[in-house]
């Protein structure tokens, strides 16, 4: 099966909302969204902090202002090139790994994943949001990236699990099923509990859960809830 990449991130380790079950859900986890865990880097601190954020963030990060300076020196570089994109999607992991390597290493507690779905699920997504409609240069770097239908890198990965995300339209992100509280109604219909990562097991059961999600009236975001694998890099 061809697995269409979703993008590359960057993200922290989470402590589980106070919101998400936990019985079903571990004390810590990994999410696809940023309504759960932290993403690297923050172009809103990079582009839109003030000068006291960003010492701030740069503090976080445990690097100089000079660093810092480079840092942001080299995102707004790969930004033009539209290899990252707003808010923290990278277009390829190789350029994810060269900001980890170069600006995270005293970071605890941080993944390179990449996400990826079926291409049939894909072209739902694109179709659901009318995304041919909208201009190459309208589009956000993700939607763009979405379109083009390419795979998603195999280089030395580890599959975390799958989540069951519903993109948001023209922001580059994603809602997740656990921002949304959806695990406790896959407790209540199904026989539910995630890894240990707080992601589902398998694609099938994934699919069994989005599809539930789409078909059933719950209490959720109005989003195309599908399938997601989610990878990590090493």
């Amino acid at each position: 099966m061809n697995y269409i990449s979703g993008g590359y991130y960057i993200v922290s380790v989470t402590e589980r909302p106070d919101y998400i079950s936990e019985r079903v859900i571990p004390k810590s986890l990994f999410s696809a969204s940023s309504c759960i865990s932290s993403f690297y880097p923050s172009l809103d601190v990079l582009w839109n902090g003030d000068i006291e954020e960003k010492r701030k963030y740069a503090q976080s990060l445990h690097m100089s202002n000079t660093e810092y300076e480079k840092l942001e020196k080299w995102v707004l570089q790969m930004s033009d090139l539209n290899l990252f994109g707003y808010p923290n999607v990278f277009v390829d992991v190789e350029y994810a790994k060269t900001f980890h390597s170069n600006w995270l290493g005293k970071a605890s507690n941080t993944k390179i994943i990449g996400i990826a779905t079926l291409e049939k699920y894909i072209n739902e997504l694109v179709e659901f949001e009318g995304l041919r409609d909208v201009l190459p240069e309208d589009r956000v770097v993700v939607e763009n990236l979405l379109l083009r239908s390419e795979l998603i890198s195999e280089d030395k990965r580890n599959l975390l699990g799958c989540e069951i995300l519903g993109y948001i339209k023209g922001t580059g992100s994603f809602h997740s099923y656990l921002c949304n509280g959806l695990e406790k109604d896959y407790s209540k219909h199904f026989n539910f509990k995630s890894n240990k990562f707080g992601l589902i097991g398998s694609l099938e059961e994934a699919e069994r859960y989005a599809s539930f999600s789409n078909e059933e009236d719950l209490e959720s975001e109005e989003v195309l809830w599908l399938p997601w694998a989610i990878y990590e890099y090493i």
